[in-house]
């Protein structure tokens, strides 16, 4: 193990792992389930023994967790939130981007945008399991969740973009814990860590104050060390431990909170990453065929791109499988025939389907222009997006707490089987989802 490593594993040392045992009992007996996402951890990167992560050993040594997580297509942020909550793939959620994908088949000069505020009544297209707990009596917070404005069934939120005048962040303002400046201007040259550590507070404030029945809460440092870095560096080891942290706050905050036990937590992610070295002009094979921005538009997504036709038809699909299929940087391509086996709605099913998807090789990635040569190099970064079946896709599961037998590793599952198994720990009904309950890890 190299010197920079070394350090990094023993910085594990400042995180002592917090026991679960509780020291403060209190009298509330519908349970609670805190949900961590920390966004891009790998299951590769969990099977690394030198990460810096003592909080997540222990609760690995105390509960369950699985070798790895599959992520469904497109492995992206907000799709596979998505599937962890509702239990259903993109064929019947329909969140196919981080947010509402707008004006991709309007003709004319209207750029095509993500309106990533949409309301979740137009995003989602199927019930979740917060919508289950609070049909059934119960609470829900959620913290830098995504795919989730302005549902009616969350009691208490700190969105990504933070609300300043929303009742959690003026309690944050009144405690002295953020300013309203810091808030107004949440993403004007802080870091993500900064940005974490604030979300992290937030939660803790919400457990505290609140005690919600159920928690989601959503961490990105290590997304954006990743996708500036690449996959595997140092950088990333420094951010694994500092979102170990950033947990061991959400396990202390339980129990000082005296909620530790009926609390189960489940420690997940959305997908991993990998390096690349090269850049994919993703319109560029548009205009080598011909094509203009006035008859199909190009979507870039890392390690896919979904390609729309302004007017769909069997011969335009033909024509951008054809700009596509074969070229340099693309992996394979797949036209709405072949969606129903990767789990993805045709357009005919929901206008945020495109009308071809392209797969990048390892080491590629899809990114802006249209400009010839489509390739070009570039210094080593992080991208995902590549097909839900590539080993560094795939992502962490950790439960332990309440009703978790302490099973140790466990088979690899897909991540719909989050949804209902949340629904068991609750004890609330989330029926006619393609995902099935843990029943295995649970009491």
């Amino acid at each position: 193990m190299n010197t920079a490593r070394t350090a990094l594993a023993l910085l594990g040392i400042l995180f002592a792992a917090t026991t679960l045992n509780a020291q403060e009992k209190v009298d509330r007996p519908k349970p609670m389930v805190v949900v961590i996402s920390l966004d891009a951890f790998g299951a590769e990167s969990l099977r690394d023994p030198n990460i810096p992560a003592p909080t997540l050993r222990m609760l690995m040594k105390q509960g369950a967790y699985a070798r790895s997580m599959q992520p469904v297509n497109p492995t992206v942020t907000w799709p596979n939130h998505t599937a962890m909550v509702t239990g259903d793939t993109p064929a019947l959620h329909h969140v196919l981007a981080n947010g509402l994908i707008q004006n991709q088949r309007t003709p004319g000069s209207k750029a095509t945008k993500i309106w990533a505020d949409a309301p979740k009544s137009e995003l989602v297209a199927v019930p979740t399991v917060y919508d289950a707990a609070h049909d059934a009596g119960m609470t829900s917070a959620e913290v830098d969740w995504v795919a989730i404005y302005h549902a009616s069934s969350i009691n208490w939120r700190f969105h990504e973009d933070p609300d300043v005048d929303g009742p959690v962040e003026q309690d944050m303002i009144k405690a002295g814990v953020a300013s309203h400046d810091d808030l107004l201007h949440f993403h004007r040259g802080q870091s993500q860590a900064w940005r974490d550590q604030l979300y992290t507070e937030a939660a803790v404030r919400i457990i505290k104050q609140h005690h919600p029945n159920l928690m989601l809460l959503h961490l990105l440092a290590l997304d954006s060390a990743e996708h500036h870095y690449g996959f595997g560096t140092d950088a990333g080891f420094v951010t694994i431990a500092f979102l170990d942290s950033c947990v061991k706050k959400i396990v202390e905050a339980v129990r000082e909170a005296g909620d530790t036990d009926r609390t189960t937590f489940l420690i997940v992610s959305d997908h991993g990453q990998q390096s690349l070295h090269h850049h994919i002009a993703t319109s560029a094979y548009l205009r080598e065929a011909g094509i203009t921005s006035d008859e199909a538009i190009a979507m870039p997504e890392g390690g896919l791109a979904l390609i729309y036709a302004k007017h769909s038809s069997q011969a335009m699909t033909d024509k951008l499988k054809a700009a596509y299929e074969g070229k340099p940087g693309v992996r394979s391509v797949a036209t709405p025939d072949h969606y129903a086996a990767e789990g993805l709605p045709t357009p005919a099913m929901s206008s945020q389907a495109p009308d071809l998807i392209a797969y990048a090789m390892d080491d590629y990635a899809f990114a802006g222009g249209d400009t010839s040569p489509a390739i070009s190099d570039v210094p080593q970064a992080g991208a995902h997006g590549y097909p839900n079946t590539n080993p560094l896709m795939q992502e962490i599961f950790i439960a332990a707490g309440k009703g978790i037998k302490p099973s140790g590793e466990i088979p690899s599952f897909p991540n719909l089987n989050v949804a209902p198994t949340i629904a068991v720990l609750l004890g609330v009904k989330l029926e006619n989802v393609q995902g099935k309950p843990l029943s295995s890890i649970l009491r």
